[in-house]
């Protein structure tokens, strides 16, 4: 188990993290924090308002870890707090015993607090806290699906014919038309339509041969931007803000069976809440450690490609909704924030699987 997931298990289970610090922690200031004098693991207060920086290590059995490890707290004593501040070396206590004196040592020599944690307990710990993170309160929503989608304004692609034919009804042939020309045409046709039934504008007759708007997508289609009016890459054209409230009335309708998209966005609410928001990656090839973590959480087994193009798909859905804002850095990762909106969305998404699990649960007893 790695340092970074070591951190991630330690910082989500802070009353765990207190017992093992003996130090009773308020609030978390910050972590991985870059200063002039390297990066912080992580900063914790206590009730006093005292600050505990923390440098956090897996084994320590090697002398280039040890001078590596004692380097780094040397430096950050150098920096200035704003408050009472005390430093720490926080390890696997599975460390060879030679090496733990000479931690101590160090440890006593410059002031430092010194603690250790199990592995093993720490592995276990992480298994803990994906389960708990991933709840759905009770409900078992199926798992994310990837699909090739990278945007819901290509919803305006499949349902434009039903505009221009001023039709609620159409054939195969009809809704094909735009799809015709293009290389792979049936597999990209089939993502558009799966988008669109899983926000239940459209159904599909038993046959396959007709495709029926339904009151969802007639008030779509009614609301189609005006400049899609004879535009080739209609993909292109941006949602208007009453198919936007359409398309936010539908996802938190409580309908959730079979409906992929609509999913993905709740399962994309939770990696926020598990990361804080904090990175959203921006190459397919990222950190190993916030690969797993994220695969945990989805229980899913996707390889970093597909996990990064699945994560920054969803992300376009909520940034299209309004339910997000990006900030984009020059690092590896962009951070995401909801917005009050989406604040308002992920309550409403708890609020329904709550009230789906009570309903299961409704406990007959007393009736006799």
């Amino acid at each position: 188990m790695n340092e970074s997931l070591v951190q991630w298990t330690l910082l989500n289970n802070l009353s765990e993290l207190s017992s093992i610090l003996d130090y009773k922690i308020a609030t978390t200031i910050g972590q991985e924090i870059s200063t002039d004098y390297g990066r912080i693991d992580f900063i914790l207060e206590n009730n006093q308002n005292k600050y505990l920086v923390v440098e956090l290590e897996t084994l320590l059995n090697t002398k280039s870890k040890l001078t590596y490890c004692f380097d780094q707290v040397l430096n950050y004593k150098k920096a200035t707090f704003p408050v009472s501040t005390t430093f720490c070396i926080l390890y696997a206590e599975e460390t060879s015993i030679k090496n733990k004196k000479n931690i101590e040592t160090f440890g006593y020599k410059y002031d430092l607090l010194i603690k250790t944690y199990s592995l093993e307990y720490v592995k276990k710990l992480y298994k803990q806290t994906i389960e708990r993170l991933s709840l759905n309160v009770g409900l078992a929503l199926p798992n994310p699906k990837n699909y090739t989608i990278c945007y819901l304004r290509w919803i305006n692609k499949i349902l434009k014919t039903f505009k221009d034919q001023n039709k609620s009804k159409i054939t195969f042939d009809e809704i094909f038309v735009p799809f015709r020309n293009e290389s792979n045409s049936k597999t990209n046709f089939n993502c558009y339509l799966r988008i669109a039934t899983d926000f239940e504008l459209l159904e599909v007759s038993n046959d396959g041969n007709d495709f029926i708007l339904t009151d969802y997508g007639k008030k779509f289609v009614e609301n189609f931007n005006p400049l899609t009016s004879g535009t080739i890459n209609i993909s292109s054209v941006d949602l208007t803000n009453e198919q936007k409230r359409l398309l936010l009335h539908i996802l938190t309708n409580g309908n959730w069976e079979d409906k992929v998209h609509k999913v993905n966005i709740y399962w994309f609410f939770r990696f926020i809440e598990v990361t804080s928001g904090s990175w959203l990656p921006k190459r397919q090839n990222f950190d190993s450690a916030k690969l797993k973590l994220v695969n945990g959480l989805f229980n899913v087994s996707y390889k970093s490609r597909t996990m990064q193009e699945f994560l920054t798909w969803c992300s376009n859905y909520c940034f299209e909704l309004g339910l997000i804002e990006r900030i984009k850095s020059t690092s590896d990762y962009d951070q995401i924030l909801l917005t009050p909106l989406g604040v308002e969305v992920n309550n409403i998404f708890s609020y329904d699987l709550s009230l789906k699990k009570s309903r299961v649960n409704l406990n007959f007893k007393y009736l006799g």
